[in-house]
């Protein structure tokens, strides 16, 4: 079989494969003796119906499969003989004829991965913010302990000081949600929601009642995590569904019970822990920030078809995502009509990350042994109380190994440009 590859500009190519007659002759006789053996003609025995009566009765069948067949068999080749990393389902540029005695000629249509010329992606200026830690959070934290040793019950009426709320969330920049909790708990003394504090501190939430809509005008503050909506007008919506009561220990007999010394001590120990969970999230923003200064300064062409298919895979698995936090169907409705239109940008940006990603790790020799997959499996199967062999095996049925292996790389090409960065303090 002779295969030659073309150039079809940018990420395309043309694969074009003369398949010899004896080869084409060959498989077809192969699909028609596969298929006297599993039919029965009626007027003849089992696997004993004559060539010409099966054509007729199976020769569209027969002639489509084999027509797969060698299209399967054409890819592994270039793929082989010409080193080609293919992106999504190739392509027949046309039905090409199959005729015994005949040689035929196939011609398929690829995308391949982009070749990629990388800017200087080491030592560069990054700002980091400091990772400082709110009273409000060590405050948040140790009440999250004492309800999580507590219970809560429903009240009829409206929300006094000392009540929750089980209440959905969403925080609205113009007509874009930009944050959204459901069936989350507000404590209604406390002033805050998700962060932000409240215009009116802690008498914002009291006198809410189960079913009510209430909705509350803020500004950004200047340290928002999203810097794009920082200082912005923003309106915090609550659609709450329970006003509950809680019955539990004080905190003082939390303290005791974890077997702090004092209640100062039990909150300088949260600081500590907060403060390292915010470091943890701030190394994370660094390294977006850094991938995203790269990708920018990135001259790459997309695989245009691969990235569609790509976009509407993508919102598919965001609106599951929704459906599982408990997003109402009507929202799940807008969000994907919404992003019809944005999702297949977003998408390009998102795989020309993961393209400059592949090409420093590559560059790089950044590697993920066996040894490695084995810590990290090991470290779920903890977390998640099962034993090591049966998540391993249900990783190897779902297809997932290849993904966490990939997952691992990519932390370590982010390590590696976080350790290489230069700080400035934000």
């Amino acid at each position: 079989m002779q295969i030659t590859v073309e150039n079809a500009g940018g990420c395309k190519r043309v694969i074009v494969a003369e398949i010899p007659a004896d080869v084409v002759t060959e498989k077809l006789s192969e699909g028609f003796r596969d298929v006297n053996k599993q039919i029965t003609m009626p007027g003849f025995r089992k696997g004993k119906a004559p060539k010409d009566v099966l054509k007729k009765r199976f020769g569209r069948e027969v002639f489509d499969d084999v027509r797969q067949t060698l299209a399967d068999d054409v890819l592994r080749q270039a793929v082989e003989k010409h080193a080609l990393q293919v992106l999504g389902q190739p392509e027949l540029a046309e039905l090409p004829e199959l005729k015994e005695g005949a040689p035929s000629t196939f011609k398929l249509h690829v995308e391949v991965r982009p070749e990629i010329e990388l800017p200087e992606y080491k030592g560069l200026e990054i700002d980091r913010p400091a990772a400082a830690v709110k009273d409000q959070e060590v405050t948040s934290a140790l009440r999250n302990e004492q309800i999580r040793r507590g219970k809560m019950s429903p009240v009829e009426g409206a929300a006094a000081k000392d009540h929750f709320l089980k209440t959905d969330v969403h925080i609205v920049v113009g007509d874009e949600t930009i944050f959204h909790r459901h069936g989350g708990l507000l404590e209604t003394g406390l002033g805050f929601v998700a962060g932000l504090q409240l215009p009116k501190g802690d008498k914002e939430l009291v006198g809410l009642s189960a079913g009510e809509h209430h909705e509350i005008k803020i500004k950004l503050p200047a340290d928002f995590p999203n810097e794009e909506y920082r200082g912005k007008d923003a309106k915090i919506v609550l659609d709450v569904g329970q006003v509950l009561s809680f019955e539990g220990p004080t905190q003082e007999e939390v303290q005791k019970e974890m077997g702090h010394e004092t209640l100062d001590a039990w909150k300088e120990e949260a600081k500590d822990e907060l403060r390292r969970e915010k470091e943890a999230e701030i190394d994370q923003l660094v390294e977006d920030r850094l991938i995203k200064k790269i990708s920018d300064a990135t001259k790459v062409e997309l695989p245009e078809k691969y990235s569609k298919a790509k976009a509407a895979e993508l919102l598919q698995q965001q609106a599951y995502r929704m459906y599982q936090h408990g997003a109402p169907e009507d929202e799940i409705k807008q969000f994907l009509e919404k992003a019809k239109t944005e999702g297949l940008e977003r998408v390009k940006e998102q795989l020309k990350v993961a393209f400059v990603l592949d090409a420093i790790a590559r560059k790089e020799r950044l590697v993920v042994t066996e040894d490695e997959m084995h810590r990290h499996l090991g470290e779920i199967s903890q977390q998640i109380g099962r034993p090591l062999e049966e998540v391993a095996q249900e990783f190897n049925q779902r297809g997932m190994m290849a993904g966490i292996r990939e997952e691992l790389r990519t932390r370590k090409v982010m390590k590696l440009l976080r350790q290489k960065a230069k700080y400035k303090a934000a």
